[in-house]
Formats: structure tokens, C-alpha cells, sequence
């Protein structure tokens, strides 16, 4: 069973699928041109794909921490609303 290694991807195939991301409405064809026209006018791709990482990467951060806080807070109401029932059990129990 000799499967084969995939090999990495190369900066510019990274680059165009970052373009195909922002462009999904665009077939693949106008994509490479697209990614090409880029190219000539100066963009350099391995910065290009770094910024975008740390934009994803910030915003992930962003939401995760926005989430967290969320549990959080539900987690708490849903203690206090535990805390409650308890003690209304117990007070029921005792007449």
C-alpha cells in the first residue's frame, strides 16, 4: 500500500487560496488571474498570507474570549438557579 506524500504547499498556492476565500463567487480561472495581477503589481505574497493569518488569528482570539465570557455568565445563572431549587426542596421537605 504505497500511498503517496503530499508535498507542501508553496507560498503561491497558499496566496491563491486566500484569494479564492475572500472571492468565493469567482471561478478559479478569474482567481489565478486575479492572484497574477497581484503579483505583477507588487504584493508580496508571503506577507500578504502573514497578514491575513494574523487577522484571522486575532479575530479567533476576539470571539473565543467573547464566548468564554458568555459560558461564564451562564454558568453562574444557572448555579444560582440550582442554589435556589435546593433550598426551596429543603424548606418544602421540613413542612
Amino acid at each position: 500500500m504505497g500511498g503517496k506524500t503530499k508535498r507542501k504547499l508553496t507560498d503561491w498556492n497558499k496566496f491563491v487560496m486566500k484569494v479564492k476565500v475572500e472571492n468565493p463567487e469567482k471561478k478559479f480561472s478569474d482567481i489565478l488571474k486575479m492572484a497574477g495581477k497581484m503579483k505583477r503589481q507588487g504584493v508580496k505574497i508571503t506577507e500578504y498570507i502573514g497578514n491575513k493569518t494574523e487577522k484571522v488569528v486575532k479575530k479567533l482570539e476576539k470571539t473565543t474570549k467573547a464566548v468564554v465570557k458568555r459560558i461564564k455568565k451562564t454558568g453562574k445563572k444557572l448555579n444560582k438557579k440550582n442554589k435556589a431549587k435546593k433550598t426551596k426542596r429543603k424548606t418544602n421537605k421540613k413542612n
